[in-house]
């Protein structure tokens, strides 16, 4: 059986869905936000038995039965008990968090795509652009810095640099929430440099984009996109950035050199799945900017029919055993 581990709002999952449910293939989805109200947990350790219950389908979910586990967005339950204080949600909402680790320990030696401990290591930008750079790839030139003095030297000598956060860039308050983009510096912008002494701060060499990649990697097979960021103005620095609808994706041919490449830096991180974002100069050369375990990949799926869901699939059917091809 393969276990989907993700929330219902996931429609990068739907795609998987709907392949399993083409090829007749065993899976259980489980949305974690559902652990207390459809989806309940009993992890009996004295008699090692360990299980989900579905009392929506009244199905029983053997988690050492599992051959399998794609893992994409879990989220927490959203527990509204008008009777608890914050204190006491806050302590509840830990025992879900803790409870749902436990799981994924439980579940340690199948075939993960990707194994969470994986992904929580490849996403530390500063260890996968020193591995990415020992592999061969070309970085920008780059510093991360607490010292606005040095800040301001990196940003004098390049003239044009970019900055980016460390991580997702999702600020989430309580009410509301907002992402910080990549974002344009030059030596006479006005920054208040004096505040990265607060936070340590990713900055780069800005790079004069012909275009940006996006190269989605799956096992040994690799689809790259090119996105024609540079047509409109607010996608240049940012292709996330802006709402165009009408960004052109175009199926990309790389250079062998750079497809072993990609594949070499996810398997080096321990990956079978990786989204790594690579950009080319105006003259021709390819500057590797990030790899995102767990990113998103139906968008280029469904703009360019790559079958990256089958690809997936098929490497979740077999759960590691290259000879293995039923569900």
């Amino acid at each position: 059986m393969i276990l989907l581990i993700t929330n219902k709002a996931d429609i990068t999952t739907d795609f998987i869905v709907n392949g399993l449910n083409k090829k007749g293939c065993e899976y259980y989805r489980f949305n974690t936000e559902d652990v207390g109200s459809r989806a309940y947990v009993n992890l009996d350790l004295s008699r090692d038995k360990y299980i989900l219950w579905d009392s929506i389908k009244k199905r029983e979910i053997d988690l050492p039965k599992i051959k399998s586990v794609y893992f994409r967005r879990p989220k927490l339950p959203s527990i509204e008990e008008k009777g608890m204080s914050p204190g006491e949600l806050k302590f509840t909402q830990g025992e879900h968090y803790y409870t749902l680790e436990g799981i994924y320990k439980i579940l340690a030696d199948k075939y993960w795509i990707n194994d969470i401990y994986a992904i929580r290591e490849a996403e530390n930008k500063v260890f996968q652009l020193r591995l990415a750079k020992q592999i061969g790839f070309e970085i920008p030139e780059s510093i991360i810095t607490s010292i606005p003095e040095k800040a301001s030297r990196f940003i004098d000598f390049h003239e044009e640099c970019i900055v980016k956060p460390l991580k997702t860039g999702l600020i989430e308050d309580t009410n509301s929430q907002k992402y910080i983009f990549t974002t344009q510096l030059t030596k006479n912008d006005i920054f208040p440099l004096e505040r990265i002494k607060y936070c340590p701060t990713l900055i780069q060499r800005k790079i004069d984009k012909a275009y940006d990649i996006r190269v989605t990697v799956v096992g040994d097979k690799i689809f790259p996109a090119r996105i024609n960021s540079q047509v409109y103005e607010e996608t240049k620095v940012d292709w996330r950035r802006g709402d165009r609808i009408d960004l052109r994706y175009d199926i990309l041919e790389l250079h062998r050199s750079i497809n072993e490449m990609c594949i070499l830096l996810t398997k080096s991180l321990k990956l079978h799945f990786s989204a790594i974002d690579l950009v080319m100069d105006n003259n021709g050369k390819i500057f590797f900017l990030e790899i995102n375990p767990n990113g998103q990949w139906a968008w280029i799926e469904k703009r360019l029919g790559y079958d990256i869901s089958g690809e997936i699939i098929n490497l979740l059917k077999m759960g590691g055993h290259e000879d293995t091809k039923n569900c």
